[in-house]
């Protein structure tokens, strides 16, 4: 067998020419084809990245923003029961001071009842007490005791101060003309009695007045002198009275 030259170049040139029509028809096709999809599924890899770091952004702001708002729900919280608690004490200090004026009002109120109970027992006490001193004293009334305290009268005038003295002259000077001085006895008084109160009236008042005697058995032991404005009382009667004024 020979090899044939013209053959074997024509077999080359056919075997190029239909590299050429695969390459030109077949593989340039298929490669744009395949290009077209590695660059599609390159572009949709990045946005699926882009979406991926997107979504990543978002995620990193959600928790950020969640953070913040867990820290302000703290805060607020946190606040909260601050009022709260200032609430609760403001309550409880203004119910212990409700609690304490209430106590402080049933405190007076109790003094107040106990002190009118007080004073209602020594009035009571007083006023029995009186009974029984008028009682007493009633029984132990009587001229002669009249007559010591007429003494005793004409003493304290003899020994009273100057300031009293002055007002007795004063009254006793401001009596109209004709007027006289008043003394009421429990007792008939004796002459003797009588003289020795009239004198020791006279030397208090340094002026001679008219006397008038009268018996007034209300007064149950000893006198009262009248001059003028002037009361002077030495009798068991005012004495009681007073008594009774000032228990």
């Amino acid at each position: 067998m020979t090899f044939d030259w013209t053959t074997f170049l024509l077999e080359i040139l056919n075997f190029l020419v239909l590299v050429w029509i695969l390459k030109r028809f077949l593989y340039a096709p298929v490669l744009a084809v395949l290009d077209a999809r590695r660059q599609r599924l390159l572009d949709e890899a990045a946005k699926a990245e882009q979406l991926q770091r997107q979504a990543g952004e978002l995620k990193t702001g959600y928790e950020s923003r969640l953070a913040q708002w867990e820290k302000e729900r703290e805060g607020l919280r946190q606040s909260l029961d601050g009022e709260l608690e200032q609430a609760r004490a403001a309550g409880m200090e203004k119910l212990k001071q409700s609690l304490a004026d209430a106590e402080a009002k049933a405190r007076a109120r109790t003094d107040a009842l106990a002190t009118a109970r007080e004073q209602a027992l020594v009035r009571e006490a007083a006023t029995e007490a009186y009974g029984a001193a008028a009682a007493m004293l009633g029984r132990l009334a009587s001229p002669a005791l009249t007559a010591r305290i007429a003494d005793v009268f004409a003493e304290d005038l003899a020994a009273l101060p100057e300031a009293d003295r002055a007002v007795l002259r004063r009254a006793a000077a401001a009596l109209e003309a004709g007027a006289s001085a008043e003394i009421a006895m429990a007792h008939d008084l004796d002459e003797g009695s009588r003289g020795r109160v009239v004198a020791a009236l006279t030397a208090a008042c340094d002026r001679t007045l008219p006397v008038v005697f009268r018996e007034v058995p209300e007064l149950l032991a000893g006198l009262r002198a009248t001059v003028g404005e002037c009361l002077l009382q030495a009798n068991l009667s005012d004495e009681l009275a007073f008594f009774r004024r000032h228990g």
